[in-house]
C-alpha cells in the first residue's frame, strides 16, 4: 500500500496548480489510467476551487489541508478545512431542465464532479472543521469488459437458462481463491445482470482486492467439474458495525441445489471462528424466500430499511407494479455483548424493548434523567451518499447545540441532490438520543429499528423518503414479528398518514 500524503494550501487559486500535479503524480503512481487521472485532476479542481470560494473570507490569510489517501481499491482526496460554516446545498445544483429555461450554468462543476468520481460526500468535524472527500476507484474495469463475444453470449444465456432438478449437481463449499475472482463477477452478472447492490462483486479486481484485504471474505460452492455456481461472503466494511452476510447469489441453472444454505452454514463457521459480535444479513421484501432462508438460521428482525434500493425485476415473481426495493435488517449475535446501556425516547421504548428480546438479549434499558443543555460545541456528523442506490446516510457522532439544525442541514442539501431515502443514526448509548428523536422526526423521519452495534454501541435508525411513497401492501415479510414491526412503521410514515392510513 502506498504512503499517504499530507499538503498545507494557502487560501488562493494562484496555488490550485500545485494541488493538482500532486494529485496527477500520486495517481499515476497507484497505476491509474490517463483517463481517470484527468477525472481526479478535473473533479479536485472543482472541490479545491469551492472551499476556496465559499470556506473563507475574501483576502483572508487562511490555508487548508490536502490529503491524498491511498486505499485498498483506488485513491481518496481529503479536502480539510476549519473556515467559516458551509452548506453545499446552497451552491446552485445544475439540472438541464434549469439550463433549458435560462442558461444559467452554476452548479456544472459540481454536477461534473458527482459524475467523473466514484464518492463525494461532505463532512461536519465540529469544532475541527470540515472536509470534503473525493474517491475514484483504481480498477474500474467490469466483468462484461473483460469478456470475449463468446464469453458474454454464454453469460447471457445464462440468465434464462431453466433450473436444474433439485440434488442434481455434486458441488463443494470452501473460500475462494484469488485466480476466481473473475468467474465470481462472471456469475454475479449471470445471476443479476447489473442489478445488484454491492457493484464491487462486478470488478474482479476488486473482489480479489477486498478479500486480499479482509474487508470481504468469499465463499463459492464449486462444481466437480471446477464451475463456481454460487456465492456468497462476509462484508467487514465499518469497524463500528459487526460484519454482514451478503453478496449472495446463485447462477439460474442452479438454484434449487441447496447452495446458499450450505455457504450460509461456512459463513456462520468462519463468524464464530472470528469471535464476532455478531453478523447482519439484508433480505429483499419482493419475496420472502430471501427473509426465511436466514431465519432458518437464527437471524431475527431489528429494522427495515423503507426504499433502500432500485427497482428489480425478478423472474418467476408476481409483482404487480415494481417500486424501489425495501429490506428487512436481520441480525444473529455470536458473541453478545456484557450487559450495556441504552436510552431509548419514550415514545418508541416499547418496540425497542420487544425487538432487543426478539434478538435474545437484555440491555439495561434506561430513561434519561435531567439532561442539561446540549453541549456548546458543535454537532460532528458524518455523511455517506450512494448515488446508485439513490439512498444517503447520516450519522450523529457527538451532539453539539446545533445537533437539529445540522441534521435539518444535510437533510436539505441531500435530498437536493434527489437522494429517495436518506438514513439516520442516532446512538442508543447517549441520553441525547432519546431527548432529541421527536425533533428529528418533526423534520419528516419516522422510525426504523435498530442496529446492533460492537460492544455495545448500538444505534437507533430514523428514515426519511423524499417524495416517494411506498406501497406497503406489496412487502412480502417472513415472520409474524417482522409483520408487527412493519406495521408500526408504516404507522409512523408521514406519508401513510396523509393518504389515509392511521
Amino acid at each position: 500500500m502506498k504512503k499517504r500524503v499530507k499538503l498545507t494550501v494557502p487560501s488562493d487559486i494562484e496555488y490550485l496548480p500545485i494541488v493538482l500535479n500532486s494529485v496527477k503524480e500520486m495517481a499515476g503512481i497507484m497505476g491509474f489510467e490517463q483517463e481517470d487521472i484527468y477525472n481526479l485532476e478535473m473533479g479536485t479542481e472543482e472541490a479545491v476551487s469551492n472551499v476556496i470560494k465559499y470556506a473563507f473570507e475574501k483576502d483572508e490569510d487562511a490555508s487548508f489541508e490536502i490529503i491524498l489517501e491511498p486505499q485498498t481499491l483506488g485513491l481518496s482526496i481529503i479536502i480539510k478545512e476549519k473556515g467559516i460554516p458551509f452548506d453545499p446545498s446552497l451552491v446552485h445544483e445544475y439540472s438541464i431542465d434549469t439550463l433549458k429555461k435560462d442558461l444559467d450554468q452554476k452548479g456544472l462543476g459540481t454536477f461534473l464532479m458527482k459524475q467523473i468520481l466514484d464518492e463525494v460526500s461532505f463532512q461536519n468535524l465540529g469544532k475541527e472543521g470540515k472536509q470534503t472527500i473525493l474517491f475514484k476507484h483504481l480498477n474500474n474495469k467490469q466483468i462484461h469488459e473483460l469478456l470475449s463475444k463468446k464469453e458474454l453470449v454464454e453469460a447471457e444465456h445464462e440468465k434464462n437458462e431453466e433450473a436444474l432438478p433439485k440434488g442434481s449437481v455434486r458441488y463443494t463449499v470452501r473460500r475462494m481463491k484469488p485466480e476466481e475472482a473473475v468467474e465470481v463477477s462472471k456469475g454475479a452478472y449471470s445471476s443479476y445482470g447489473y442489478t445488484y447492490v454491492h457493484e464491487d462483486v462486478y470488478y474482479p479486481d476488486r473482489v480479489r482486492e477486498l478479500n486480499k484485504t479482509g474487508k470481504l471474505i468469499s465463499f463459492i460452492a464449486i462444481t466437480d467439474n471446477n464451475e463456481i455456481i454460487a456465492h456468497n461472503a462476509i462484508e467487514c466494511e465499518d469497524d463500528d458495525l459487526p460484519p454482514e452476510k451478503g453478496v449472495a447469489f446463485t447462477k439460474p441453472k442452479y438454484r434449487g441445489q441447496g447452495c446458499l444454505s450450505k455457504l450460509s452454514i461456512a459463513i456462520l463457521e468462519e463468524a464464530k471462528k472470528r469471535r464476532f459480535t455478531g453478523i447482519y444479513a439484508r433480505a429483499i421484501t419482493t419475496h420472502s424466500f430471501s427473509q426465511k432462508n436466514v431465519i432458518k438460521f437464527g437471524f431475527k428482525e431489528c429494522a427495515i430499511f423503507i426504499s433502500s434500493g432500485i427497482e428489480r425485476v425478478y423472474k418467476g415473481i408476481d409483482q404487480k407494479k415494481p417500486q424501489r426495493e425495501s429490506v428487512v435488517i436481520m441480525f444473529l449475535y455470536i458473541n453478545p455483548p456484557a450487559l450495556h446501556k441504552v436510552y431509548p425516547p419514550t415514545r418508541h421504548r416499547k418496540m425497542i424493548e420487544s425487538i432487543y428480546r426478539h434478538l435474545g438479549v437484555n440491555p439495561e434499558i434506561t430513561s434519561p434523567g435531567e439532561i442539561a443543555e446540549l453541549p456548546a460545541e458543535a454537532t460532528t456528523t458524518r455523511v455517506k451518499t450512494d448515488h446508485n442506490s439513490l439512498t444517503a446516510h447520516i450519522s450523529v457522532l457527538n451532539y453539539g447545540k446545533n445537533a437539529v439544525a445540522e441534521v435539518h442541514k444535510n437533510l436539505k442539501s441531500l435530498c437536493l441532490q434527489r437522494l429517495e431515502t436518506i438514513y439516520l443514526y442516532l446512538r442508543l448509548d447517549d441520553e441525547y438520543t432519546a431527548m432529541l428523536t421527536s425533533e428529528f422526526e418533526k423534520l419528516g423521519f419516522f422510525f426504523s429499528g435498530i442496529m446492533p452495534g460492537n460492544k455495545g454501541n448500538d444505534e437507533l435508525v430514523l428514515q426519511y423518503l423524499n417524495n416517494y411513497v411506498i406501497n406497503y401492501d406489496q412487502l412480502q415479510i417472513a415472520s409474524e414479528k417482522g409483520k408487527e414491526l412493519l406495521e408500526y412503521i408504516r404507522k409512523l410514515d408521514p406519508d401513510q398518514l396523509s393518504v389515509g392510513i392511521d
